[in-house]
């Protein structure tokens, strides 16, 4: 983790980065670290300069994810002086350092930010934000230089043959174990003995969870003061109100009467390691003795819940990208009709559960609106039931409901 006493650094938006908060490195006597990089002077156009570039971007990637500053002095390792680099043209040189960064590695690294701070007319300082890289390791591929380079806490190094197995290894590990917390609790909350119980066992029910991949590798673990204002978003379908009680996984808020809580209409988790789990009875009506349920009003929850997930996420820092998982059960023998007033063929499900694929949200896709995201879990929930897909995006694929 960065040094604590840069908080107010890394806990910015990346946009938000000013002077301020750079001069405020040298202020405090932040050192470098596994995080964090000065740099006094420009790299080189020269061969050697243009390895030496992608090496340390690569290996922050690598590593956890950081900061290259060009322009910030250092002296034993230690911010010293906010001294700039020149540059008449600022932005054609942001534009040529993520030019440089595109092309300099292997796999391609996609996730960073290039910013220049002002310090004066043609002086400032370059901000590279480097996000740990899911598609790690990253080689170098600059000059024909083909190594693999990672940061610790002392600097960048060549990674060992060791080190580089652990790095093939750690992605898929981290989805082995995504997908076996995921089947782990729908065991659990399939009969009912989640931290609530949602309506009775057996009766349809609509679960989802959002995963942070840091949940299983940086070791977090959120606090909830309520002097504070911890605030966690309402249970899906839970209207303008709920309840809210810990316990021992983290925080919960419910719907229905806070003395009534043996059974209750739905619930929302947020996990101490910032796994996200809402649960919600799903209403089923019958029309000419066939048990249907509504997908939009299904996929009306979903997107609320998820905007208010992905925005408790912003709000605590907690980084993309995210594995989003949509599970129903108690579905066997209902039918879910593309129009349900005015009839079409019903095709009722066969089985009792439905579980939808995971579906990855990266940084980026966490800006955009949840429906767009979730249209192919969408489709695929409509496919369920025997549906074309969702009937609620239009020609241009925006969210439309019908």
């Amino acid at each position: 983790m960065p040094n604590p006493k840069s908080d107010s650094m890394f806990a910015k938006e990346f946009d938000e980065i000013s002077l301020r908060d750079i001069q405020a490195l040298v202020d405090e006597g932040i050192p470098e670290g596994r995080q964090l990089e000065f740099k006094r002077d420009h790299y080189g156009r020269k061969d050697d300069d243009r390895r030496e570039f992608a090496a340390d971007v690569s290996a922050i990637a690598n590593a956890r994810g950081g900061y290259l500053l060009i322009g910030v002095d250092e002296r034993n390792g230690i911010a010293s002086s906010v001294c700039g680099v020149e540059a008449p043209d600022p932005d054609g040189l942001v534009r040529a350092i993520s030019e440089a960064i595109r092309a300099s590695l292997e796999p391609p690294l996609i996730e960073f930010r290039v910013k220049w701070v002002s310090i004066e007319a043609a002086r400032g300082v370059v901000v590279i934000k480097i996000t740990r890289s899911w598609s790690a390791p990253h080689r170098v591929t600059v000059a024909k230089d083909y190594r693999f380079f990672v940061r610790d806490e002392n600097g960048k190094h060549p990674m060992s043959v060791e080190e580089l197995r652990r790095a093939f290894l750690f992605a898929s590990e981290v989805e082995e174990r995504i997908r076996r917390f995921r089947i782990e609790r729908l065991g659990t909350l399939t009969v009912n003995e989640g931290p609530l119980s949602v309506g009775k066992e057996g009766e349809a029910r609509l679960i989802m969870h959002v995963v942070p991949r840091t949940a299983f590798t940086d070791g977090i673990q959120l606090s909830f003061d309520e002097r504070g204002g911890s605030m966690w978003p309402w249970p899906l379908g839970g209207g303008s109100g709920a309840n809210s009680m810990y316990s021992l996984d983290g925080l919960i808020s419910y719907s229905g009467p806070e003395e009534r809580f043996e059974t209750v209409r739905a619930f929302s988790a947020l996990f101490r390691n910032g796994i996200a789990e809402a649960v919600a009875g799903v209403r089923v009506g019958n029309k000419d003795g066939q048990r249907n349920i509504s997908l939009t009003g299904i996929e009306q929850e979903v997107i609320r819940g998820l905007c208010q997930i992905l925005g408790e996420y912003k709000r605590r820092s907690i980084p993309a990208p995210y594995t989003v998982f949509l599970s129903l059960v108690g579905v066997r023998g209902v039918s879910a009709p593309i129009d349900e007033w005015r009839g079409g063929i019903a095709y009722p499900h066969r089985s009792d559960s439905i579980m939808l694929p995971e579906l990855a949200i990266d940084a980026a896709g966490a800006e955009n609106a949840p429906e767009i995201e979730l249209r192919p879990l969408f489709d695929l929930m409509w496919n369920a039931f025997g549906q074309y897909g969702s009937p609620n995006y239009d020609r241009s694929d925006r969210y439309v409901r019908r």
